[in-house]
C-alpha cells in the first residue's frame, strides 16, 4: 500500500502537500517518534481511541507508540498524516469561511477525504475533532486576549 498524498494528488493544495511531507518527516526522522505522535495527535484534537478507531488500530498500539515501546511503521505514519493533513485542512476552512462570514466548504473536504480514501465515518470523526479542537483553541485566544486587555 503506497503513500495516497502524492505530487498529483489532485485536490490537495501545495501548502497541505508539504505540510504532508513534513508531518510524516519529522515523525519518521525524530528521536521520540511516540513523542512526536502524540504532539500530533493532540493537535488534531483526536483522543487515542478516536484515532485508533480511524485507523482501524487496538488503542494500546496507539498507547504503545507514543510511549516508546513501539516504533511506529510505515503504514502508520502515512494514514496517521493523511489524518493530520485532513484535520488541518478542514481547521483552514473553517478559519477561512469564518473570515469570509461563510460556512466551511464541506464538498471540497470531501473530496480531499475520498483521494485520501477515507470512509465516511472516518471523514465525519476527523471533522468532528477538527471543529471542536478549532473552537477550543478560538476559546483560549480569545481569553487569553481578554486577560491581556485587563491587564492594559
Amino acid at each position: 500500500m503506497g503513500p495516497k498524498i502524492t505530487e498529483k494528488s489532485f485536490y490537495l493544495p501545495d501548502w497541505l502537500k508539504n505540510y504532508a511531507k513534513e508531518v510524516a518527516g519529522s515523525i519518521m526522522l525524530s528521536k521520540n517518534h511516540g513523542k512526536t505522535v502524540k504532539e500530533y495527535r493532540e493537535k488534531t484534537g483526536l483522543t487515542q481511541e478516536e484515532l485508533s478507531k480511524i485507523l482501524d488500530l487496538a488503542r494500546e498500539t496507539i498507547s504503545r507508540i507514543e510511549n516508546g515501546k513501539m516504533k511506529p511503521n510505515y503504514d502508520f505514519v502515512r494514514k496517521l498524516t493523511e489524518v493530520i493533513v485532513l484535520s488541518e485542512a478542514i481547521r483552514s476552512s473553517i478559519a477561512k469561511k469564518e473570515s469570509e462570514k461563510g460556512g466551511i466548504g464541506i464538498p471540497y473536504l470531501e473530496r480531499i477525504a475520498n483521494e485520501l480514501e477515507l470512509s465516511k465515518e472516518e471523514f465525519e470523526k476527523i471533522v468532528l475533532s477538527s471543529l471542536n479542537s478549532y473552537q477550543k483553541r478560538k476559546k483560549d485566544i480569545l481569553k487569553n486576549l481578554e486577560e491581556l486587555d485587563e491587564l492594559n
